[in-house]
């Protein structure tokens, strides 16, 4: 049984929180958001068994492991292992509110239920459809961009992606 959240207060009125895990910097607005995160990011086998290994005693702990774990295989699958490999993850309640974020930073409105800026180094996830498949998804976005010096090409950049998302889902590989 998990133990009660504790938020870390970062001064970000509008984000409220931050959670630290190997990789990433984890913002997010309140206990209840986390919370929802967290169960929709429901493990494959492989990486549920992984899971058990982790020390666990909130869900800011499943979080972090979970992120970490996601992270390890995406760079397994692909392959690909940055030297440095930081990055931060934006968790809004909605798909709307991740739209609204790309509308004021790029001036164009998008359909996405989450995004990997490459310019800020940050995953965009909506909470509302948030799942191990999209979280890979994006992740594989942040350790392309963090392995090759020179920007990869947009569209190879969302081939290893698909890749990443496809076979970090799978529990064969």
């Amino acid at each position: 049984m998990l133990l009660p959240l504790v938020l870390l207060h970062t001064g970000d009125k509008a984000h409220g929180a931050e959670l630290k895990t190997n990789y990433a910097t984890i913002i997010y607005s309140n206990e209840e958001l986390l919370e929802k995160f967290n169960q929709e990011i429901v493990l494959n086998r492989q990486l549920r068994l992984m899971l058990r290994n982790q020390k666990i005693f909130t869900v800011q702990d499943e979080v972090k492991s979970k992120v970490d774990l996601v992270v390890e295989k995406v760079e397994s699958v692909l392959e690909m292992f940055p030297d440095i490999l930081q990055f931060k993850m934006k968790v809004m309640a909605t798909s709307d509110e991740v739209q609204q974020v790309y509308l004021a930073k790029y001036g164009r409105q998008v359909d996405h239920i989450a995004y990997y800026s490459l310019k800020e180094k940050t995953i965009y996830i909506s909470t509302d459809d948030a799942n191990l498949r999209v979280m890979a998804h994006e992740i594989g976005h942040t350790v392309v961009d963090h392995y090759y010096k020179n920007p990869t090409p947009s569209k190879i950049h969302e081939v290893l992606a698909q890749f990443a998302e496809k076979y970090v889902t799978e529990d064969d590989l």
